[in-house]
């Protein structure tokens, strides 16, 4: 089965099941039975061996799972089996954090490149990348592969979106305050926000005060 065919509530429990098996080898816990990593999970059994049909028959009935051979299955069915190439638009506070990120590094995805519109950022040094004009940008994709764009703007993050579509990168993640989208479906755009996800906790709690 193809990616684009998986159930986007899945692919969302797959990425945490890789997470909790990531932990599971760090802590040399190996094999695992399916209750226990569903439970560790937030699922049942059942949704758990119905989530991971989508990557292969991978249990062993009375055993379980071995943790390392299922991570790597899962590593390769969610393509992170090898490393992508990032660019991130407009430097601010989140943009420094995500460029000192050391984990992110580490599990394959690789800042190449920074872009802003300020004359006071252009040709700045942040975490051994300079900043380039985002006018620049063509140069800089003719000479690097681009895989993921990453959007931190405060201002026009609009522009930094029509700009990473124009030169072909299919792959975003927006971690602006404004949300983007595109009508292309071979575009993916991610929308992310602090204030997103702690507005759905407040709804939360607001929900429980009333009950």
């Amino acid at each position: 089965m193809k990616v684009k065919e998986l159930p986007e509530n899945t692919l969302q429990r797959l990425i945490i099941y890789l997470r909790v098996l990531e932990y599971l080898e760090r802590e040399k816990i190996d094999p695992i039975s399916s209750e226990d990593l569903a439970r560790r999970c937030g699922v049942n059994s059942a949704q758990l061996r119905k989530d991971l049909s989508f990557v292969g028959n991978l249990g062993t009935k009375g055993v379980g799972y071995s943790v390392k051979s299922l991570k790597y299955s899962l590593k390769k069915f969610l393509g992170r089996n090898h490393e992508w190439n990032l660019i991130l638009g407009g430097i601010n506070p989140l943009a420094n954090f995500l460029l000192e990120n050391s984990q992110l590094f580490k599990e394959g995805f690789n800042f190449m490149a920074v872009f802003d519109t300020r004359d006071e950022y252009i040709g700045k040094v942040y975490s051994g990348l300079s900043v380039y004009n985002l006018s620049q940008i063509s140069y800089v994709v003719r000479n690097i592969r681009v895989d993921i764009g990453v959007i931190t703007a405060d201002e026009t993050p609009e522009l930094y979106l029509e700009t990473f579509l124009r030169e072909g990168i299919k792959a975003i993640l927006n971690l602006s305050n404004v949300p983007l989208f595109s009508e292309n479906e071979k575009i993916k755009i991610e929308n992310f926000s602090f204030p997103f996800i702690l507005t759905k906790l407040s709804y939360f709690l607001k929900l429980y005060e009333e009950k």
